[in-house]
């Protein structure tokens, strides 16, 4: 399990890829937000499996690290299937607890409109920083499933959306 690339930008999509950052209780450093529900501390660094961005071609969509939107692209971990509350250690020293599902919003619009009705639950998790670090590509990690709630957390899909749930690579 790894970090595949570490992901900024001053505000929106996509985000580009980075060297090594340090990553604070209020997240990348260097990277910004277009809205102000983004800047929180439950929602201080988002992450998604390569294998759901890779999954993503058979749909039509040829997306790269960080075209989500996400900061940190993983590898081998399946961040999807975490509960809230689960522990993530990253080798440079950064600790995370999973804190929620992302959910897709309008941003994603400048791809396809078609990606806020077909990613829920597959767009990747949210975590709030417990011990500050550095992160940088091919970082390694460990999970500790220490969330007590549903495995896998899961949004409410609205009506007309797909649940992606059942969509994802290793499923």
């Amino acid at each position: 399990m790894k970090i595949i690339s570490v992901n900024t930008s001053p505000g929106g999509i996509p985000k580009l890829p980075r060297e090594r950052l340090r990553v604070t209780t209020s997240g990348l450093e260097g990277d910004g937000h277009d809205h102000e529900s983004h800047r929180s501390p439950t929602q201080a660094v988002c992450m998604i499996d390569v294998e759901i961005l890779r999954s993503m071609k058979d749909e039509g969509f040829d997306l790269e690290p960080g075209a989500l939107g996400e900061n940190l692209t993983l590898e081998g971990v399946r961040i999807q299937d975490c509960a809230l509350g689960d522990l993530i250690r990253f080798s440079g020293g950064l600790e995370l607890e999973i804190t929620k599902v992302r959910t897709p919003c309008y941003v994603l619009d400048s791809i396809s409109p078609e990606l806020k009705r077909i990613l829920w639950n597959r767009s990747g998790m949210y975590g709030r920083v417990l011990v500050e670090g550095t992160v940088e590509a091919g970082d390694t990690l460990t999970i500790e499933r220490a969330g007590t709630g549903e495995r896998p957390a899961l949004r409410k899909v609205p009506k007309g959306s797909i649940d992606g749930a059942s969509m994802l690579p290793w499923s």
